[in-house]
């Protein structure tokens, strides 16, 4: 199979991560599990958009971003792989594009621009306040940022896309990409709405995938 212009996209928050940083944040410095089973309820019944959703969860967070950023490097891990992954795209010249509803200023703590400087990211902003953590998100959609949007114009800019993920932000990418590679909630959603996706544990899974299929990448940015 040979494939010309490959464009891969990922999610952050427990795909490369092995926890969702927001979900951790509201539950010990924010609302607790009583409110993210609130907003979970919600999210669910489609009465709050994943944006408002988002935003009320931060705005229960009240420390200062230094202490959440400690807590958070002490407790939530990258997958080990995910690097290797990384070179690998680097070497093949496939542009690999970071896809969250979170937030830069997390992200860029754990796959920092000096150590991934091939990686393009597209995130919103955190704002952290005395009085509740303020979201700027990254557009005006009822994601917060509009995944899926990224990838269609990757497709019609003429490249094959790939979509890695794992929760409720990445449905709607998990619906345009031309292929899917999917865990936990997304691989549940897929297999309920019949879309195609290879399930996985690890970014060694996906790059093992890659490697025994024999695919052949034309060079895109020489």
């Amino acid at each position: 199979m040979v494939i010309s212009k490959l464009h891969i996209f990922s999610d952050f928050d427990g795909t490369i991560t092995d926890t969702d940083s927001l979900v951790f944040l509201t539950r010990e410095l924010g609302g607790g599990p009583e409110l993210l089973a609130q907003v979970g309820e919600q999210l669910r019944a489609n009465k709050m958009t994943l944006r408002e959703g988002i935003a009320t969860e931060m705005a229960t967070i009240r420390t200062s971003f230094s202490e959440a950023e400690a807590l958070l490097r002490a407790s939530i891990k990258v997958d080990p792989d995910f690097n290797v992954f990384v070179q690998w795209c680097k070497m093949q010249k496939i542009p690999l594009t970071v896809l969250s509803a979170g937030f830069h200023e997390i992200i860029e703590m754990f796959i920092p621009a000096t150590e991934f400087p091939s990686l393009e990211i597209l995130a919103s902003r955190i704002e952290p306040r005395e009085t509740g953590w303020q979201c700027n998100f990254r557009d005006d959609s009822d994601y917060g940022n509009d995944k899926a949007r990224a990838i269609e114009a990757a497709r019609a800019a003429g490249f094959h896309t790939i979509f890695i993920g794992d929760g409720l932000s990445d449905r709607a990418s998990a619906e345009v990409a031309d292929e899917v590679f999917a865990k936990r909630y997304l691989a549940e959603y897929c297999r309920a709405r019949g879309i195609s996706a290879r399930e996985f544990q690890t970014f060694a899974d996906i790059l093992t995938h890659f490697q025994i299929s024999n695919l052949k990448f034309q060079i895109v940015n020489p």
